[in-house]
């Protein structure tokens, strides 16, 4: 009789809350329970003072915990004390940490008191995440100098999103056996051609621009509107579709910035689409997505862009050049760089071809990034682990 090996996978946020580590541990989730393992889901029940409810459920054969979070400052600064002990009261066989926040030291301990294995994934530097205060940075700068070298140390297998970032693992003296490169995904689903023709007319004026995110500072949203001022003076018809949730009240102050500079008719914002035929039609329906984000890890949005055979608009930073093949699929500019942003989509908007071809690369790479393929892959590396 075969035994199902037990994972518990330790995440900052999940569903009900939209996002892109959301949507990778529901994904990865679910496959790694098709392939026979049980998978606990520990997870805060409050996200940005947004309480999540119920505490316990099941979902897609994964077993939910959500932990009461007594302080909740931010996105980071996070503080759910039961998580070692709800770690304690199930035998697992692997502990899989999605980020090395604070979080990770509950569950590094519980690793420890119950000789569990156990896995971090990290997305780098906490000082690249974004564009945090001086204060932050500094505070930032002693937990990578100090507690991240233990934590890595201590784990059996550190992930990374991206390429760049194994180097900064192996400067604290881990092995290259025990570095892996854990990319996210997207459903398989993503790669059937939507249809274009679900959209609204009032994408069919002129070229479409598409963003799917957060709508949040961190994104770059500001500088996305910036350089719609200089796409519209190319195609007064331009339309810039902006899809996500907004917990923190942005789409506000980005309203009044386009209004400022004149292309509040180029602008339109919609709540989240969690419902994936629509989410498929309209990347099928864009010209371009753009991504103008400060930090990415890998993100979602881009790859299904790109396993509809859409070229793309990214910043230079996180993993995206390693998603777009570093630039094969899409045009990378320089964050903040609106100028350049601009400069990019213009080009593509006047060249057929290179749309096409990057459409193409995208969709071929994309292939590799479903959540089927890469929960296999990790899959193996859990064995590796366990035996």
């Amino acid at each position: 009789m075969v035994i199902s090996k037990s994972i518990a996978v330790v995440t900052p946020s999940f569903y009900p809350m939209i996002g892109g580590i959301e949507s990778y541990v529901r994904g990865i989730g679910s496959q790694l329970v098709r392939l026979g393992f049980k998978v606990h889901i520990y997870t805060p029940d409050s996200v940005l003072r947004n309480r999540l409810e119920p505490s316990e459920e099941i979902i897609e054969g994964m077993y939910i915990h959500r932990l009461p979070v007594t302080i909740d400052l931010s996105y980071r600064l996070r503080f759910w004390p039961t998580l070692y002990n709800a770690l304690l009261s199930v035998k697992h066989d692997i502990i899989h940490v999605y980020s090395h926040d604070l979080y990770s030291i509950s569950a590094f301990l519980a690793a420890r008191k119950n000789y569990t294995p156990l896995i971090l994934t990290t997305y780098g530097p906490f000082v690249r995440h974004s564009d945090y205060s001086t204060l932050k940075v500094a505070m930032f700068g002693i937990y990578d100098g100090l507690l991240t070298p233990m934590l890595f140390r201590n784990s059996e297998m550190v992930f990374v999103r991206y390429p760049e970032l194994v180097k900064w693992v192996k400067s604290f003296g881990i092995e290259d056996e025990r570095v892996g490169v854990e990319p996210s995904g997207m459903p398989s689903s993503y790669l059937k051609p939507g249809n274009k023709d679900e959209i609204t007319e009032k994408f069919d004026e002129g070229p479409f621009l598409l963003y799917i995110g957060r709508i949040s500072p961190q994104k770059g949203l500001k500088h996305l509107i910036l350089s719609l001022k200089e796409i519209s003076s190319f195609s007064r018809k331009v339309r810039l579709l902006l899809v996500g949730p907004d917990y923190t009240g942005y789409s506000d102050y980005l309203i009044k910035l386009a209004s400022s500079i004149g292309v509040l008719d180029n602008v339109l914002l919609h709540k989240p689409i969690t419902d994936e035929d629509k989410e498929r039609n309209l990347l099928a329906s864009c010209d371009i997505l753009v991504m103008p984000s400060s930090f990415e890890g890998f993100s979602q949005a881009v790859l299904k862009a790109m396993a509809q055979g859409k070229p793309v608009v990214v910043t230079n930073v996180g993993g995206l050049p390693f998603e777009v093949g570093y630039g094969s699929c899409g045009i990378i500019t320089r964050f903040a760089d609106h100028h350049g942003m601009a400069k990019a989509v213009i080009r593509l908007l006047q060249d057929e071809e290179l749309r096409r071809r990057m459409g193409e690369a995208g969709r071929e790479r994309a292939l590799s990034f479903t959540f089927e393929n890469l929960a296999k892959k990790i899959a193996s590396e859990y064995r590796k682990v366990m035996n």
